[in-house]
């Protein structure tokens, strides 16, 4: 009987084993087989037909496709180049942003007012200016290596980020939807190693935070050089958009 027992009770943990094994492999093929939304292919664009690509910019002038990067021209308050081809529903659902990002202004702030990244934002009108919506989210890598959800803070230099700003670090942001709210997980990694350098997150975000039209964003506030001057401020590189919140775009 005793043995019995043993037998019965091996054999539902070994039940149980392979059924937990089965769910987390479908889970693994779930999470693997989301598709890429968008994916920017930079090399077989011209510097000067931002008319034709998929992003919107207020001034074309400040910015350029080059070296296979878009990068912006000047080093000044708020300015975005929005993508037209997709948008961000306010829905339950997960999203997740790859961008590689460099700093040809690296100098850096003591107000940590000099930043770049991405912003979600609630206006998706096309025919609302890019540059001044001020609503919406950002979340962002500063010139002193610190990483930001929302708005910056005095945080202390990052030494190890400031290192790499002019060839650039990869930038990751991760949505999930955590019952009510949403959690944002941010992580900045070495190109070459692929070392996650410094990572952050935050919880209590709504869906209105993370719904609308999605936008790269180069802050310069506190340029500290010669006002006569107006140097390039950052690139941007590589750009990559999936999960269930992000819905594509007629072209």
């Amino acid at each position: 009987m005793r043995y019995f027992l043993t037998f019965s009770k091996n054999k539902l943990i070994q039940s149980f084993c392979v059924v937990f094994v089965l769910i987390l492999l479908v889970r693994c093929n779930q999470e693997n087989s989301e598709t890429i939304i968008y994916k920017s292919n930079d090399t077989k664009k011209e510097t000067s037909s931002f008319e034709k690509l998929e992003f919107k910019t207020d001034n074309p002038e400040e910015w350029e496709v080059s070296n296979n990067r878009i990068a912006c021209l000047v080093s000044a308050e708020n300015r975005k180049i929005q993508l037209r081809t997709t948008k961000l529903e306010n829905q339950k659902g997960g999203l997740e942003i790859k961008v590689r990002l460099g700093f040809f202004n690296d100098k850096v702030s003591s107000l940590n007012k000099n930043w770049a990244g991405v912003h979600i934002s609630s206006v998706s009108d096309p025919n609302v200016n890019v540059n001044t919506q001020k609503k919406g989210l950002s979340i962002g890598l500063c010139t002193n290596g610190a990483l930001f959800i929302g708005t910056p803070s005095p945080n202390q230099n990052n030494d190890s980020i400031i290192s790499t700003l002019k060839n650039g670090v990869d930038l990751k942001v991760s949505i999930l939807n955590n019952s009510k709210d949403y959690v944002i997980y941010f992580s900045v990694s070495d190109i070459k190693t692929k070392k996650i350098l410094s990572r952050i997150s935050k919880k209590g975000i709504t869906k209105e935070q993370i719904a609308g039209s999605l936008a790269l964003i180069s802050n310069f506030e506190n340029r500290e050089f010669n006002s006569n001057d107006n140097p390039k401020s950052v690139w941007f590189q590589d750009l990559e958009i999936k999960g269930s919140k992000v819905e594509e775009l007629i072209k």
